[in-house]
């Protein structure tokens, strides 16, 4: 009987302990509406709008006006889609029919988070009081995710000397 209460108290202890860390971890992310996430906007063009693209090469050529460069995963066990140009490149799951990620190449591109609007080597004191994420490999970023769906996030990382921003992307898991 001790050793059945042993064990119930270890796993309820380990429980707690995973509770407690996630929640920690959640606590230095920046929490918008999903429908400020989808209105996170690359020179204009919303995060939402290249959602519905699903990757479509002629939706995404017809959204960014030109046409993208894009490469397709020849591999049948993995399904992608990859577009870039000198500016942005993100990349679709085509099995999840979803935006896996997007990167902001370079300082050119207009990111705009709500009101903030930010470009690559701005200062992080441009997005105003938000909370500062520490990985742990001890390096720093801003993180925001939406409230609705935990497994999608922007992540803006900085040099942690001059707080200059040098990597904007969208993150899925």
């Amino acid at each position: 009987m001790k050793k059945l209460f042993f064990v119930l108290f270890y796993f309820i202890g380990i429980h707690f302990l995973g509770y407690s860390q996630t929640n920690s971890y959640f606590q230095d992310m920046n929490f918008i509406s999903w429908d400020e996430f989808t209105h996170v906007s690359f020179d204009g063009i919303t995060l939402g709008k290249i959602m519905q693209t699903k990757g479509d090469t002629t939706k995404v050529n017809a959204l960014f006006g030109k046409s993208m460069q894009y490469r397709k995963s020849n591999d049948p066990n993995y399904y992608w889609i990859s577009f870039g140009n000198s500016n942005i490149s993100f990349s679709f799951d085509e099995l999840a029919s979803g935006l896996s990620s997007l990167e902001v190449e370079n300082s050119k591109v207009t990111v705009k988070i709500g009101s903030k609007i930010i470009h690559i080597g701005d200062s992080i004191d441009k997005l105003g009081n938000v909370k500062i994420l520490t990985g742990t490999d001890g390096n720093k970023s801003i993180e925001f995710l939406s409230k609705d769906a935990d497994d999608e996030w922007i992540s803006i990382e900085f040099d942690q000397s001059t707080k200059k921003i040098t990597k904007i992307s969208f993150k899925s898991a």
